[in-house]
């Protein structure tokens, strides 16, 4: 039975009981005392705030201002965007401070000078990190969102599929940057422009970074580059601050910094662009994976 019409407040409280029994996450809608067994025994009771007794509002989760059942379903779509920028900005965060920590350790391990002073880690942390984790937690709702299956309870913030991208950019950001390390001193290059170099690249990892994260499946194709502006200009904010502190000489002194040529600029981006092309080759990977199973899933149930 989907449908029950004129049920008694008992009868309400007990289709609430065998919901929640079954697994379910059971809202439920009232505005009448009768109502209020059954709003405190959901999950989420919510109650109208215009027609709704002061009994219904007081055992209710929630209160709708207005009365309208159009504000649960925006509330519901606003719900799932914040959840989802809330993920991207933690996958963002975690893969670029699980590469700084991947690089410093194996630089230990390999006997190596440090390609990173404590002072160019708070820049990293600090200007480039600080600017795109607040501009992402801006980005808009992906297309379809409101059309996913609802969310296990109990799903973690940090998924299956976030923890394997994770260690993914996590140690192409920090190979990378090894890389153009080694390379600088190998080219006689020295100290501080080799970690200037160094650093100059895991800045370009982070910002060309921050556009995978804005999608867990979708290419970075199919995402309007400017359908969050404040993201593209604080990518241009980290950029130009990326150059002061190579160039300007009061951030050297301060940083340690040296002048790169154009050579090493276009060495560290044709590095720090590795992020994309790996991580567009994994989502291609998974769609692929998940359509064939789509395929698998029809045959099994006809052989049933």
């Amino acid at each position: 039975v989907n449908i029950f019409a004129r049920v008694a407040p008992l009868h309400k409280l007990r289709i609430v009981q065998q919901l929640i029994k079954k697994g379910d996450v059971v809202a439920v809608t009232g505005d009448g005392v009768n109502d209020t067994p059954a709003l405190k025994a959901a999950h989420i009771g919510v109650a109208m705030g215009k027609g709704g007794t002061d009994a219904a509002k007081e055992n209710a989760d929630m209160i709708v201002a207005d009365d309208n059942f159009a504000s649960i379903f925006s509330a519901v779509k606003e719900g799932r965007v914040v959840f989802d920028n809330i993920r991207k900005v933690t996958l963002f965060l975690l893969s670029t401070g699980l590469a700084q920590i991947l690089l410093i350790f194996s630089s230990l391990l390999l006997l190596m000078l440090l390609p990173l002073l404590p002072a160019m880690i708070l820049w990293l942390n600090l200007v480039t990190n600080g600017l795109q984790d607040v501009a992402l937690a801006f980005e808009p709702g992906e297309k379809g969102v409101i059309g996913r299956p609802p969310r296990h309870r109990q799903e973690p913030v940090i998924s299956r599929l976030m923890a394997e991208r994770l260690i993914i950019i996590g140690i192409v950001i920090a190979a990378g940057t090894l890389y153009v390390f080694t390379w600088a001193l190998n080219q006689g290059y020295g100290i501080d422009q080799a970690r200037t170099i160094a650093l100059t690249t895991i800045v370009l990892f982070q910002l060309f970074n921050v556009f995978n994260v804005r999608s867990e499946t979708a290419s970075i194709f199919q995402i309007p580059l400017l359908s969050n502006k404040l993201l593209f200009f604080s990518v241009v904010a980290s950029i130009i601050a990326q150059l002061g502190i190579v160039y300007l000489p009061a951030m050297q002194f301060v940083f340690r910094t040296a002048p790169m040529t154009l050579q090493d600029w276009l060495l560290s981006t044709l590095v720090a662009i590795s992020v994309l092309a790996v991580v567009e080759i994994e989502k291609v990977l998974r769609r692929v994976f998940a359509a064939k199973q789509l395929e698998i899933i029809p045959t099994l149930r006809k052989r049933e």
